[in-house]
């Protein structure tokens, strides 16, 4: 059957554009600062089309390039101001300000793989730093050397001000302070003569010796067309006239005799409540660490999966309990659960998947898992026994036992207050008239006589309607909760102890 999702639409037209034994997708960053969930949708993007090209029956590699040969360009907030003494350095010889790691870029590095490890990708990871040291781009590094006129030249046509007369595309770091304060003369071949700030000068070789690499605008182009790169989208603001996107096309053919890639656009990822992109320098970020303290690896992915040229909005609030639902009644149409199937989401379902399995796994509902939790006061094995009263097939195991700590995450950190509650040990003294006690002793009968949730729910509305709905519903929750409103009350009082619920019913403390 023909795969309706993007991600597979892009692997055809991969495959599709190049006969080889290995396709590439890449991706790539500067580990020199946290990398947030608005960059994850690159991170994922990828990882999509991957997997897609895995699932048609073709050879892929994944790698994600860390550009940590790039320079410390300056302090960010958080980072003491006695830093700016290691600006110019590679971010990979600029210390750790927590002091956790040997490198400023080795702190983000590490804490991104574990992220991305977590959400289900697998790359292979390539040190831009380790390359260039190599001397593995010295033939790259001596084309643009060769075509400074006409790099030169495309990158002036979108500059306010042109490029200095001198300028040279690529930059030197100094032998003596490890800098890139530096001015250098390109003697031919693979000859480079420089001086530093410092006052140190030097000549090399840079076949021998790694100490010179080309700038983001050069060295895009140059490894897209050195690794023969399929695919690598890039953000909205890449591909606005002008950006690195435009830029790139140019240099990449004419300077690097690139074949052809595919490179689409993504749209931006915003914090709900927030018309801004995530930026870092903004402050305004949500970290992929965030997200799963309260969603499940799988779900962030199912999340990232929409519509690559659809923005979307990351939320903690009420919304979350719609993205856990959604993912679900995806989950069910994957494993024809459902009477009505929906191919795009049965394959983002797929490319969402991480742990491989022939049963769909247990599937108690978010929202359920946030009432459980609350009424077991965070115990998870209680919470399990709660949850097991309104779905009995429930075993308990890993996904149940994930998405209760997750639900008590959400609680404790980002829930609104209208979903948190606790639940009264001792009947509280509200002034009840006949009319209501009767109607709570006919629901506590329904309790006792262990009717399900929803028909509980149904029996309190009848009961209700021959007084009044609203004052009956809040009346009960003010009974167990000491709150006039709160979770869908037939099953909330289901989930709980029975004999506790009638007695509380029927006011016996």
């Amino acid at each position: 059957m023909e795969k309706s999702h993007w991600a597979y639409k892009y692997a055809e037209q991969i495959i599709k554009a190049k006969e080889k034994d290995t396709y590439i997708v890449e991706s790539g960053i500067t580990p020199s600062g946290v990398i947030h969930a608005g960059n994850f949708r690159e991170v994922l993007t990828q990882d999509f089309v991957y997997r897609a090209l895995l699932d048609i029956g073709v050879n892929a590699v994944y790698q994600y390039v860390w550009d940590d040969y790039d320079r410390f360009r300056k302090v960010p907030k958080g980072v003491p101001k006695e830093w700016e003494e290691y600006i110019g350095l590679p971010v990979t010889k600029t210390p750790d300000p927590w002091g956790c790691h040997d490198s400023y870029a080795s702190h983000f590095k590490d804490a991104f793989m574990k992220e991305a490890e977590q959400c289900g990708v697998e790359a292979k990871y390539i040190s831009m730093r380790e390359e260039y040291e190599k001397g593995v781009f010295s033939d790259e590094i001596k084309k643009a050397l060769e075509n400074r006129d006409f790099i030169k030249s495309v990158l002036d046509k979108y500059r306010k001000e042109p490029l200095p007369d001198d300028w040279m595309p690529a930059r030197v770091y100094c032998e003596k302070c490890g800098k890139d304060t530096t001015r250098f003369e390109w003697l031919g071949d693979y000859k480079i003569k420089y001086v530093c700030d410092c006052g140190n000068e030097g000549e090399f070789d840079f076949r021998r010796k790694g100490i010179i690499k080309l700038p983001w605008r050069v060295d895009w182009p140059m490894r897209l067309a050195y690794y023969d790169v399929d695919f690598e989208s890039s953000g909205k603001e890449h591909q606005a006239a002008g950006g690195s996107m435009t830029t790139t096309i140019p240099i990449y053919k004419k300077v690097f005799g690139g074949r052809g890639f595919i490179g689409p656009m993504y749209e931006f990822v915003y914090f709900k409540g927030q018309k801004e992109k995530m930026s870092s320098s903004a402050g305004n970020v949500v970290t992929v660490s965030q997200l799963l303290e309260v969603y499940e690896a799988e779900v962030i992915r199912y999340m990232y999966n929409t519509r690559i040229n659809r923005s979307f909005e990351i939320s903690f609030d009420m919304d979350l309990l719609n993205t856990y639902n959604y993912f679900d009644k995806a989950e069910r149409m994957y494993y024809g659960k459902e009477k009505e199937i929906d191919e795009n989401e049965v394959d983002r379902y797929r490319l969402s998947v991480i742990e491989k399995r022939d049963e769909m796994p247990e599937q108690p509902p978010f929202s359920s898992c946030v009432n459980a939790i609350q009424i077991a006061l965070g115990d998870i094995e209680k919470a399990i026994e709660v949850l097991r009263k309104l779905y009995p097939e429930i075993e308990g195991k890993g996904r149940t036992r994930r998405r209760l700590a997750l639900a008590w995450n959400w609680v404790k950190k980002y829930a609104p207050e209208q979903v948190k509650f606790t639940v009264k040990e001792s009947l509280p003294e509200l002034e009840i008239d006949d009319k209501t006690k009767q109607s709570l002793k006919k629901i506590a009968e329904k309790v006792k006589e262990g009717i399900d949730g929803e028909s509980l729910q149904a029996v309190i509305y009848e009961e209700g309607k021959k007084t009044d709905v609203k004052q009956l519903f809040s009346t009960i929750y003010l009974l167990f909760i000491g709150k006039s409103r709160g979770p869908r009350l037939g099953p909330f009082l289901a989930s709980m102890d029975r004999d506790f619920v009638v007695n509380r019913l029927l006011l016996k403390g």
